[in-house]
């Protein structure tokens, strides 16, 4: 009697299991968060789960990164979907290591811009878009059984915040100038508008600029960006572009260490053309310059490694098959082994690799330039594009100032440029996907 009432337990058990089918599906679907995978909030079908499927009934996704000017793609950024909040990115220095996407559907944007993120399960979902401090977060419905173009409107990255915490941009400090217009840069990126004659519409930018005297009034002077460590350390990166007229030599020698602690925090430096002092004053180890004007202290002149009285054009070597392969996308035609450069005045002569603890743990503490561009023709060898990593932050110097000549677009320099600023920002490390 007993085996009786087991077998009809166990075929009554195997019809309810039939008749009721996705509640008796392989559990390989359910998330790290021990939820289920139809995309809903949790308690009932959520998960973040990466695992591929051939279920039919799963959805490709596909799209595009764009700058957040919307004119031009981007590579590399981080694309996921995720039922969690997105992490909010700190607003100060920090150091950013790569995400974990353990359980999640993610990728990186190609040459192009372009991503799939295949299998995704249907229902409603948060994408994610980042590119170091831009970050994105929209809401997308995925139907079943269907290949999903995603609107690019969902993924080009912000050019401002906003107030819902969704659209997240870098804090970026820039030192005005009429020479190197870092501020015409951000603005081409879509931190700005932008005029007929390619230059900032003032009162318009969403980076925070300083004035130094020679370029716009009615911004606060540029030593204010250093009256505390907090303060500096309240933006993610600092641009010190070709000039130093209102920041005398004796001011930057005096803050040399502010500096070196803000980017030993996680800070990022942009620094260019003839005031490598910016540079050379924090951190002289790393970047060998032409001949320090013939002083013992190659820090009591503002413009270090200068060789030419007036501006030089070159031709150089991409060395970063990365970035070669994006210029193929947004300058057609142009050849990475001779990328031109316009407007130099100074020349590198060597970079210093140091074993000096500061570099990434990957290297074992020590610190190894990176030679992004190296000069094929005014002085071949040289490097004209130089990051190199200092405990958890970043330096990018450029032998190369932004273009003049009033362009309403970007010039081939500058996309290297933008290029570079962008990926100083992103994170250290890998992205974790156990």
């Amino acid at each position: 009697m007993t085996t009786t009432r087991t077998t009809i337990a166990v075929l009554l058990g195997l019809v309810a299991c039939l008749w009721l089918l996705p509640s008796c599906e392989d559990s390989s679907r359910t998330g790290s968060d021990g939820d289920d995978d139809d995309g809903t909030a949790d308690g009932d079908d959520d998960n973040d789960d990466d695992t591929p499927s051939d279920d039919p009934q799963w959805a490709d996704l596909s799209g595009t990164v764009l700058a957040p000017a919307g004119t031009f793609p981007i590579s590399g950024a981080l694309v996921y979907v995720t039922q969690s909040d997105p992490p909010v990115i700190p607003p100060n220095a920090y150091c950013y290591e790569c995400e974990d996407m353990t359980g999640k559907k993610w990728t990186l944007s190609g040459a192009d811009g372009g991503f799939t993120l295949p299998d995704v399960a249907p229902g409603t979902w948060t994408l994610v878009t980042r590119k170091g401090f831009f970050q994105r977060a929209r809401s997308i419905t995925v139907g079943a059984d269907a290949t999903m173009a995603v609107p690019p409107e969902l993924t080009t990255l912000p050019g401002d915040a906003s107030t819902d915490g969704l659209d997240q941009i870098p804090r970026y400090a820039v030192l005005l100038n009429e020479w190197d217009a870092s501020q015409d840069l951000l603005a081409k990126l879509g931190m700005g508008e932008v005029g007929p004659a390619g230059h900032l519409i003032w009162g318009t930018e969403t980076f925070t600029a300083f004035n130094d005297a020679v370029t716009h009034t009615g911004y606060p002077a540029s030593a204010e960006l250093f009256a505390s460590q907090e303060t500096l350390n309240s933006y993610h990166m600092a641009f010190f572009p070709c000039t130093s007229d209102a920041n005398a030599i004796s001011f930057i020698k005096n803050h040399a260490e502010m500096l070196r602690e803000y980017v030993s925090a996680g800070g990022k430096i942009y620094n260019s053309c003839c005031t490598a002092i910016w540079t050379e004053a924090p951190f002289s180890e790393y970047i060998d310059f032409n001949g320090g004007q013939g002083s013992a202290d190659p820090t009591d002149v503002r413009d270090i490694g200068r060789i030419s009285s007036s501006a030089y054009s070159t031709n150089g070597q991409v060395n970063d098959q990365f970035l070669a392969d994006w210029l193929s996308v947004v300058v057609p035609g142009s050849d990475p082994a001779h990328f031109p450069f316009a407007n130099g005045y100074v020349k590198i002569d060597a970079l210093v690799e140091l074993d000096d603890g500061h570099g990434l743990e990957a290297d074992n503490g020590v610190v190894r330039p990176k030679d992004w561009v190296t000069d094929n023709n005014a002085y071949p060898g040289s490097p004209l594009m130089v990051t190199y990593n200092f405990d958890c932050g970043k330096v990018f110097f450029s032998v190369y100032e932004t273009s003049h000549g009033d362009s309403p677009g970007l010039t081939p320099q500058e996309y290297v440029l933008l290029y570079l600023i962008l990926e100083v920002g992103v994170c250290e490390g890998t992205y974790v996907q156990e």
